[in-house]
């Protein structure tokens, strides 16, 4: 068998590691080395954790603080598989992952790179929906995650991944130098893949002017390979549109309704559940949920009120908002700031540790206003809101 390098840069998440290791020796293909990079981790646990992970498929690796981009390099200089598969320590892989893309790379030389099919976990869940590849969708933005395995050659052919992508995007930079290399990329049909939206973190988020930073940086570096697909190039830009908008949820200490004193949540039109830890707002007087930031057809299914050892269901009853329609569990907002209003008490907000919104978001933007323009012309025709929403919600049949 071809041995496989699964390296796992580490800095301050040990808490999440054993999962990220478990997932990797639960792989029905044999022949894996773990290297852990400790990556300069200053909580006072991780180092330690580290250290505790045994075995002789083990190598631990402690090293200062130097960013992602290096901790995977300086893994992969430790590593002695032939592939090497990158994983960041609070991410999971599927048990056959490894097999299937070990089997695509042994017998196809052309392909450089192999993923597969993803999920989000954690503070959101679903599906992840990247595009099929093709070189227009990676000249948009990085459609292959971290986590696809590759040959260790080609790491040394380009240099490794390249320590000056200080604000992420290093595994974008790496795919395009492989890339324009001429290696050929897979994408496996099965989910694989399981990468974890943190509770207390903003959803893969950068700020604009590191995105600047960092796609300039991308630019110079390929600027040889882009402009001899200048045209696919200049067509990805004007194309693109990211849909992916903003879930928050405000928590009023007193001093009233502001994005300071909120949680937000990056989510796209697949999202399902969304979570919102209230840990550090200490003295809880009123909460409002703004589902996304567009105009849109919702449906919330429930809402969880996660206390100490007990979870309780809030009575959707007990909720309203600024919806043009609401009925039921159903929501159409018309607005560009669709509002959901909670109404519970001080004592009960006290009592609550987490919040967990289950919802099904049917339509966003223009489509969501045509929605509800339809729905409202049927409203006015049959004079009667009910009779109307179930029509309206019934599947238009083609004539």
């Amino acid at each position: 068998m071809s041995k496989v390098s699964v390296v796992i840069p580490c800095f301050n998440q040990g808490q999440y590691l054993g999962e990220a290791v478990a997932s990797v020796r639960s792989q029905t293909y044999q022949d894996i080395e773990i290297v852990i990079v400790n990556d300069g981790s200053d909580d006072g646990i991780t180092a330690d954790i580290c250290n505790n992970i045994y075995g002789p498929d083990i190598k631990v690796l402690h090293t200062e603080n130097q960013g992602l981009a290096t901790a995977r390099n300086n893994g992969i200089e430790q590593a002695e598989g032939i592939y090497i598969l990158p994983l960041d320590a609070d991410d999971r892989i599927g048990s056959s992952y490894v097999d299937e893309a070990v089997a695509v790379l042994d017998s196809c030389p052309d392909i450089g790179i192999v993923y597969s099919k993803a999920n989000l976990f954690g503070a959101v869940e679903t599906e992840w929906p990247l595009p099929e590849y093709s070189l227009e969708e990676m000249l948009k933005n990085n459609i292959i995650f971290c986590t696809a395995l590759y040959r260790r050659s080609d790491w040394e052919l380009v240099g490794g991944y390249d320590p000056g992508m200080i604000y992420g995007w290093e595994d974008y930079d790496f795919w395009l130098s492989l890339i324009e290399r001429g290696r050929n990329v897979h994408q496996l049909p099965a989910t694989h893949f399981f990468y974890r939206v943190d509770h207390s973190s903003m959803v893969r988020t950068k700020q604009r002017w590191q995105k600047v930073d960092m796609f300039k940086r991308i630019y110079q570096r390929h600027a040889t390979f882009i402009g001899e697909n200048i045209e696919i190039w200049l067509h990805a830009i004007l194309d693109y549109n990211e849909p992916v908008y903003t879930s928050r949820l405000y928590i009023n200490e007193g001093k009233g309704i502001s994005d300071q004193d909120s949680i937000s949540r990056e989510i796209t039109g697949e999202t399902k559940i969304i979570q919102f830890p209230l840990d550090k707002f200490v003295n809880r007087k009123e909460v409002r949920f703004d589902p996304i930031d567009c105009p849109a057809c919702i449906e919330i299914h429930s809402i969880e009120l996660g206390g100490e050892a007990t979870i309780e269901k809030l009575d959707l009853n007990d909720i309203s908002s600024n919806a043009y329609f609401q009925d039921g569990n159903l929501f159409l907002f018309e607005t560009d700031d669709p509002q959901v209003f909670f109404h519970l008490n001080s004592n009960e907000l006290q009592k609550t540790k987490e919040v967990k919104v289950f919802l099904n978001v049917r339509s966003t933007g223009e489509q969501a206003l045509r929605e509800i323009l339809r729905f409202a012309l049927n409203t006015h025709d049959s004079g009667t809101g009910k009779a109307s929403l179930t029509q309206w919600l019934m599947p238009k049949r083609k004539k």
